[in-house]
């Protein structure tokens, strides 16, 4: 079955370009001009891929866009941006982008791009997700929501999708690289921001919640561990 993506895209030009280029490497693409279109088109149809292009628009419209998207389905998000917008790509990845694409991308990179986030995506579905439990915290995947003791903490998209990896492979140190394939595909340096925005967000969090038994250990230069401390040992 030929997969089928949709755009959301102000630019009709860019939008005729990518049906025709996709079209050749296996791919459908339907189309919406603006949000509201995007909620009736969500409505009626599922999609495996969205595209959503961040030419011309506020970043606040394309956040509320990944936003929209992410609570109406589990398909990969991808952004179209011009390089270089760290604001909006911390954004866009918080409100559940799954990768962010240069806009200057050829089709056949950006083609091939959708169908391997397809693949992993159908690959993961078929797998239950399921429940993880360290000490008084407990996550479930499928509710995305996650608890210490009584308490729920109020987390991102991608700061759960981190502290679930972490507390999967507790006691275990965790590579940078590892934590940024799970937050994003954003350029190196940025990935790298925001893997520590992520860390040191989720640290207050569980601080928040009062988690003294569970410490997000830093090992410097290279990544993070989650641990649970044993009986009487004091917080870091």
């Amino acid at each position: 079955m030929i997969p089928v993506c949709l755009i959301v895209s102000a630019d009709p030009d860019h939008v005729a370009a990518l049906q025709r280029d996709l079209k050749e490497h296996g791919l459908k693409l339907h189309a919406v001009p603006e949000l509201a279109s995007l909620r009736r088109m969500l409505a009626q149809w599922r999609f495996d891929a969205v595209l959503c292009d961040a030419e011309g628009a506020a970043a606040a419209d394309v956040v509320e866009a990944v936003r929209a998207l992410r609570r109406d389905q589990q398909a990969p998000i991808v952004v179209l941006a011009a390089p270089g917008n760290e604001e909006l790509v911390i954004a866009a990845l918080e409100a559940g982008a799954t990768e962010l694409i240069p806009r200057s991308t050829s089709a056949r990179v950006i083609a091939v791009k959708l169908l391997r986030l397809i693949d992993l995506a159908a690959g993961a579905s078929a797998e239950a997700p399921r429940a993880v439990s360290l000490g008084e915290l407990h996550l479930d995947p499928r509710r995305a929501e996650a608890v210490f003791g009584d308490r729920v903490l109020r987390l991102t998209r991608g700061e759960f999708e981190l502290l679930l990896l972490l507390a999967t492979r507790s006691d275990r140190f965790v590579h940078r690289d590892t934590i940024m394939r799970t937050i994003g595909g954003a350029a190196v340096g940025e990935s790298r921001r925001c893997a520590d925005m992520h860390v040191c967000r989720i640290r207050r969090k569980l601080r928040e919640a009062g988690a003294a038994s569970l410490e997000l250990e830093t090992i410097y230069g290279r990544g993070y561990a989650l641990r649970l401390r044993g009986v009487g040992e004091p917080a870091g």
